[in-house]
């Protein structure tokens, strides 16, 4: 329960014939790429000439940092802990808004951090890693102003939409999404994450794009995926069931500790009992994501697990719950 992928994989058997009949393994996968592309546009009514792939939404946070961040990243705290990885690689100043005590974000405080140290590039994850939450839209409009008024750019990794609920974004050349294949598709052994992008923007933030930066078999693979429309409604919301039966799993400690809602694939518990839950669970074959960070170490986030599963998951936390009662 600590790694936020699928509990299930999404590839079928029978899709291994049909990638090998399409792969030509002698030439180079550029036909792959725009089709691909092409595909995933489509199903999310995206013009395909302002999104491109790369391995992962890793590296284009990496990508966005080496081409728009120069004068410095700012991002909230806590967050994904690879952006302050990628900026100290890139020996880029780095900055950080934390969070109030309760995980909640002061974004008059965030937009005041950013006029005043003016960093070329905003970045954070929406809905929210780790807390699970989603933003509002005139919170993250403030920052796309600011960041606008700046001459900066803001960019939203939206690795976990899916599992979120559509927003307004804000718009203008200077706001970037990241997503990936990993989360509500399960792909996340092919390493495909996209930019989403507009004129010089993009091509700023592609430039430096390797011109094959997948190679044809996953790229195949991700196609014949998603070009099985049924399959993927039913895998997505098999995902999306778990996530609700993960949520109503801890719904039984929300007396005793914080229980976030999610719009994710996980769950984020905070409080003084949490540390106890997640010890329990572990030692009975339930590892959550425990944090060595000062402000996240009376934390930890579950990941969802196979519907099966459930069953025992629940047995124990309600074992926890009742060993607090009698020490209560």
């Amino acid at each position: 329960m600590n790694r936020n992928t699928s509990p299930i994989s999404p590839i079928k058997k029978e899709y291994m014939d049909e990638v090998y009949n399409r792969t030509v393994f002698q030439d180079y996968p550029d036909i792959e790429l725009g089709q691909l592309k092409a595909i995933y546009a489509k199903d999310n009514n995206l013009n395909v000439d302002e999104i491109e792939l790369a391995s992962g939404a890793d590296e284009w946070i990496q990508k966005s940092f080496i081409t728009l961040g120069q004068k410095g990243i700012m991002t909230i705290t806590p967050d994904f802990f690879m952006y302050r990885d990628y900026a100290e690689q890139l020996q880029l100043p780095f900055y950080e808004v934390e969070s109030e005590a309760d995980y909640s974000f002061d974004f008059d405080k965030i937009v005041k951090a950013i006029y005043k140290k003016k960093p070329s590039l905003f970045i954070l994850s929406n809905p929210h890693n780790p807390t699970g939450l989603m933003f509002k839209e005139d919170e993250l409009q403030a920052i796309a102003d600011a960041m606008e008024a700046i001459r900066g750019y803001f960019v939203i990794d939206e690795a976990y939409i899916e599992f979120g609920e559509e927003y307004t974004r804000p718009e203008g050349d200077h706001v970037l999404i990241i997503r990936t294949l990993s989360k509500i598709y399960g792909l996340a052994g092919l390493r495909i994450g996209i930019i989403i992008a507009q004129g010089e923007t993009y091509d700023k933030v592609t430039r430096i794009n390797h011109p094959y930066p997948l190679d044809h078999v996953g790229m195949n693979l991700a196609s014949v995926f998603l070009e099985d429309k049924a399959w993927v409604k039913e895998y997505a919301d098999y995902q999306l069931e778990a996530r609700d039966l993960l949520v109503d799993a801890f719904r039984k400690v929300n007396q005793v500790m914080n229980v976030n809602d999610s719009y994710t694939n996980f769950v984020f518990t905070y409080g003084d009992k949490a540390l106890s839950l997640g010890r329990y669970l572990e030692e009975n074959g339930f590892s959550g994501r425990f944090y060595e960070e000062d402000n996240l170490k009376e934390t930890v986030r579950y990941s969802i697990i196979k519907h099966e599963d459930y069953s025992r998951l629940n047995e124990l936390i309600q074992e926890w719950v009742e060993t607090q009662a009698i020490k209560n």
